[in-house]
């Protein structure tokens, strides 16, 4: 059994929305968190997101100040299942699932690479509504980020540390 992968960084998207991140391997996969603010500081939103040991979708946190989504796929992968806790209450979620599937985040260019997004799968919003992605094509929108050979979304300005010292 090799090292895990454990690291935490910070630095800043083309527009100057701040993100700061941790990301730790384990038996399970991979487990990201990040946070999107304004050059200003003002929180956007705050995410939790697992993949599993083959590097596909495992389950969402997503909060935003409009409320907080949650979403994973069932045992054996036919369909999804979470809730959007908000002002007006608990909606249940419940969509389709497939092997390929994929979660984009929309207006998110970091978690839109830390996800893995294909095309392929349903949209987060920040409204904490979801869509099915129409046709595949990848709608990364303005300053969609590279990845390096670790799979960390590449930021400006960025710096790393090790998760634990």
């Amino acid at each position: 059994m090799g090292t895990w992968f454990r690291r935490a960084g910070t630095g800043t998207l083309h527009d100057g929305r701040v993100v700061t991140w941790s990301v730790a391997e384990g038996g399970r996969g991979r487990r990201w968190r990040w946070t999107l603010a304004t050059g200003e500081g003002t929180l956007l939103r705050a995410v939790l997101l697992e993949l599993d040991g083959d590097g596909r979708f495992a389950r969402l946190e997503y909060e935003t100040s409009d409320g907080m989504l949650t979403l994973h796929p069932e045992e054996g992968g036919q369909a999804a299942h979470g809730n959007v806790i908000g002002r007006r209450g608990v909606q249940p979620i419940a969509i389709a699932w497939w092997p390929d599937a994929t979660i984009g985040l929309a207006d998110d260019p970091f978690g839109l690479v830390a996800a893995s997004w294909t095309g392929e799968g349903w949209i987060i919003h920040p409204d904490l509504t979801l869509r099915r992605a129409a046709d595949g094509s990848r709608d990364d929108g303005p300053g969609l980020l590279a990845r390096d050979e670790r799979g960390v979304p590449v930021l400006k300005n960025a710096r790393e540390w090790p998760l634990e010292v």
